[in-house]
């Protein structure tokens, strides 16, 4: 009866001695405990979103060899898209509308400038409208331009846009990237405006 009393003993005392271990393995001890922690909200070729415990999100943008190119966290609303298979499009809210983009050229290994107000882009090219911070209302152009250098192509358009936040309805690329077709609200009558912009030099 004593053999078995103490066998009990033993086996609770080994219990004991278990359950922290295999807790700590379940949870903060063990190496896949972080992939509950961040989870993956989206990912591409080139790019993950992972949620991160607190409301962050961080994202990882790869180089062609899956090193990481740029890794950063944020709070705002995140949105990554790929363009023409190596071009990536980080778009990050930055509330009342406004969308702050930058882009990730895979092959060459270069981050664009950030943009704001971007209207469309290609492969190559970005169109956006240029706002003036003293009237924003006022003086508003179009520009289209390289999306990474803009001394390989760079042009402005002067519109009779409307004097309302989102002028631009639709904003389109021709498939050669020789125009880009607009639609926009032009005069103080708010007119539904369709245009051609030539890009040919």
């Amino acid at each position: 009866a004593l053999s078995s009393a103490a066998s009990d003993v033993y086996k609770r005392q080994y219990l004991y001695i278990l359950l922290p271990v295999l807790f700590c393995f379940l949870t903060a001890c063990s190496p896949y405990s972080n992939l509950k922690q961040t989870q993956i909200i989206d990912s591409g070729k080139y790019y993950r979103i992972y949620k991160e415990n607190n409301n962050q999100v961080r994202y990882e943008i790869y180089n062609p060899e899956g090193k990481i190119a740029l890794s950063e966290k944020t709070d705002r609303p995140i949105e990554i898209n790929t363009i023409g298979g190596d071009i990536i499009d980080i778009g990050i809210g930055m509330g009342t509308g406004i969308t702050i983009h930058k882009y990730y050229n895979a092959n060459e290994n270069t981050f664009s400038e950030e943009f704001t107000n971007v209207l469309t882009n290609s492969d190559k090219l970005i169109a956006y409208i240029e706002v003036s911070k003293e009237n924003p209302l006022e003086n508003r152009k179009v520009v289209v331009q390289n999306i990474f250098d803009k001394s390989l192509f760079y042009k402005e358009f002067k519109l009779n846009f409307s004097n309302v936040d989102t002028p631009v309805i639709e904003a389109e690329f021709s498939k050669d990237g020789a125009s880009l077709l607009l639609t926009y609200l032009s005069g103080e009558k708010q007119t539904q405006t369709s245009e051609i912009l030539d890009l040919t030099v």
